[in-house]
């Protein structure tokens, strides 16, 4: 294990060998080679597709003959069903938008396809569907529609589209997250429940009888705010019980929150749309700016847009993929092995790509924006992957528990080099709920997160949840995190800001994970939060806390555990301190059991403005506060900062 040498600066000399070693028995060890990537030969065959195709021609000339006899293909499914049985192939598709009412599916009779664009052209894969025969009258366009929209509806042009928001009820205030919401009350049905999943009390006067039915959602949050739910209204009473169409996930308790969404007496924001269930009419208050004539609206349907079931040595590039609902996931990669993911878009999809039980699969050069809930989601099973040089951002716009790379249950795997922004929980986060999920042996590297937990509490930048208690054998080291919220509130409803927002979160029991040479600032609470767990070693990082109540290393049991919640063997060494009161801000150990704090570098720096504000979305500089003290505290370990996002990828 790398330990700090205060004579020797702890330099980038000294630690990037290391880095490079480990990385190299990464990828040998899981068996990476040219067989990642999708093999082309001499003998494949390619198969065009362009939106002036005909799916009767044979789709290998890219361009129609001149007699109009032959050409591409007009749909991916064709060329796709086409190049079953033909060996290697490559289906390269034109620019244009292909509206998909289907999953294009890729499976084990299609080994080493290659689905990529036209060199120079822009296709687009679309689920979504156009909704025709809007009219604007009095700013407010409205057109038939005749099922529910969901919460995925965006507006624009020929170019960029933009999401817009189901009408919120309440009072809204342009971004405070807090604004727009309900306190509530606690309906307890069980004295022994703290309060119901299903119902909760508002003030008498809030709710109307006609806000419960079809296209109207309640989005409600436990005061602790550590997940959403998007239920139906199953009942509204003016006397102020609502009533959902299911469960949420927990109680909600006294000072619980919850808004309503979707319903037309909401409808008074631009940007915000609604949908008539009686009159089957969705009504529109275009964003400020847009010229709404001739504005294409579309309501994203299809779940899933590209499905790789057991395929083998995949490659996927060029593409965009639009269109899905936040609760789908434009790229699901079932099983398998291989598969390439790579220099695609994904913009206004509720999840980018997910892997399912893949192997030795990769993600890489993506850009990933306008989330309706995560970026990348690996899924129990799956291994020996690799997550690179991303670019996600606006992460959980529907659904706040998401993040930029979110996985469970899984192993060997490699989340380095991605740059992750304005998410509304996690940047990344690593779950292991149950025996099923056990972790291990995965690396997060070089990784720059910026401002999360802008809607939620109880959150890390990066987050590892361990209730198994097994040694993970784990790293996480090198990546530059700033800026973390945390948001909740108390039993009276009141706002709770920077609350349990964390830059390094290791929950409920995580062991055996070295934290090493991460630059964090403006973490919230704690820098890095050891909660349970055993062998932890935190060492050379670099901290700037800019509250005084805010601390570099917070440990506290896990007492529902019983006796494996109590810690052992933690130890932090040779980490750098910046703060108001650096020597009293190095730890807060809550029955933290046995730990080591050794060679612990400390620096007092002035406190901001910005730390007792609800987000710190308005720091719009990489920068972190007080440029000079960061070229101070750099120099006493020089962190190989120039190999932190895509851009340090080499």
């Amino acid at each position: 294990m790398f330990r700090s040498q205060p004579r020797l600066r702890s330099g980038a000399a000294q630690i990037l060998p290391r880095i490079l070693l480990t990385s190299a028995f990464l990828l040998t060890a899981a068996g990476w080679g040219p067989a990642v990537a999708a093999q082309t030969t001499s003998t494949e065959t390619t198969f065009y597709v362009s939106p002036t195709g005909n799916d009767r021609w044979s789709g290998r000339l890219s361009q129609p003959s001149a007699d109009g006899r032959d050409g591409p293909f007009a749909t991916p499914a064709r060329a796709l069903a086409a190049a079953k049985g033909s060996g290697p192939a490559t289906v390269r598709l034109h620019g244009g938008t292909y509206r998909l009412t289907a999953p294009l599916v890729v499976d084990a009779s299609l080994p080493g396809l290659r689905l990529t664009a036209v060199e120079g052209e822009q296709p687009v894969l679309s689920g979504g569907e156009v909704v025709g025969g809007a009219q604007l009258a009095n700013g407010l366009l409205s057109a038939p529609l005749a099922r529910d929209p969901g919460l995925d509806v965006s507006i624009g042009g020929t170019g960029e589209r933009l999401r817009l928001d189901a009408a919120r009820s309440g009072d809204v205030t342009p971004g405070d997250p807090r604004s727009g919401w309900f306190p509530v009350k606690a309906v307890q049905s069980d004295p022994k429940s703290p309060g119901s999943k299903r119902q909760m009390r508002l003030p008498p006067g809030v709710l109307k009888a006609g806000w419960a039915g079809p296209g109207v959602r309640a989005q409600a949050l436990d005061r602790e705010r550590l997940s959403d739910d998007l239920l139906g209204v199953a009942s509204a009473d003016p006397n102020g019980l609502l009533t959902l169409g299911g469960d949420g996930q927990y109680p909600y308790r006294d000072g619980s929150t919850v808004r309503l969404l979707g319903h037309p007496d909401f409808l008074t924001r631009p940007g915000e749309f609604a949908w008539d269930a009686k009159a089957k009419r969705l009504l529109v208050k275009p964003p400020t700016g847009l010229n709404s004539a001739g504005a294409e609206l579309v309501v994203a349907r299809q779940p899933v847009l590209l499905r790789l079931d057991n395929a083998r040595n995949v490659a996927v590039e060029g593409l965009t993929f639009t269109d899905v609902p936040w609760d789908g996931n434009a790229v699901l990669v079932k099983g398998g092995s291989g598969a390439r993911i790579a220099g695609n878009r994904f913009v206004l999809v509720g999840t980018a790509v997910m892997l399912d039980g893949a192997s030795r699969s990769e993600v890489s050069g993506n850009r990933m924006e306008h989330l309706g809930r995560s970026g990348v989601v690996l899924a129990p099973g799956s291994s020996d992957n690799r997550i690179l040089a991303n670019r996600i951002s606006d992460i959980g716009e529907v659904r706040f528990f998401s993040g930029g790379v979110m996985g469970a249950g899984i192993r060997n795997t490699l989340i380095a080099h991605n740059d992750i922004r304005r998410s509304a929980r996690y940047g990344i986060s690593i779950k292991n709920w149950n025996p099923q999920t056990v972790n291990s042996d995965n690396t997060i590297e070089f990784n720059r997160i910026r401002d999360t937990s802008r809607q939620t509490a109880d959150a890390g930048a990066i987050e590892m949840l361990g209730r198994s208690g097994n040694d993970t054998r784990s790293i996480i080291r090198f990546n530059d995190i700033r800026d973390t919220g945390g948001l909740a509130t108390d039993a009276q409803g009141r706002w709770l800001a920077r609350y349990k927002g964390f830059g390094i979160y290791l929950d409920d029991m995580t062991s055996g994970v070295t934290v090493q040479g991460n630059l964090l600032e403006n973490t919230g609470m704690a820098a890095i939060f050891l909660h349970g767990g055993d062998n932890n070693r935190v060492s050379d990082n670099i901290t700037v806390m800019n509250d005084g109540k805010d601390r570099f290393l917070r440990l506290e049991w896990v007492p529902s555990a019983g006796p494996a919640g109590r810690m052992h063997g933690n130890v932090a060494d040779g980490n750098v301190v910046a703060g108001p009161s650096a020597k009293e801000q190095v730890v807060n150990s809550l029955s933290g059991g046995e730990y080591r704090v050794e060679n612990t570098q400390l620096e007092n720096a002035a406190p901001t403005a910005e730390a007792a504000g609800v987000a710190s979305a308005a720091r719009a500089a990489n920068a972190p506060a007080g440029g000079r003290l960061l070229d101070r505290l750099l120099a006493k370990k020089e962190l190989p900062l120039d190999r932190v996002g895509p851009e340090g990828m080499r």
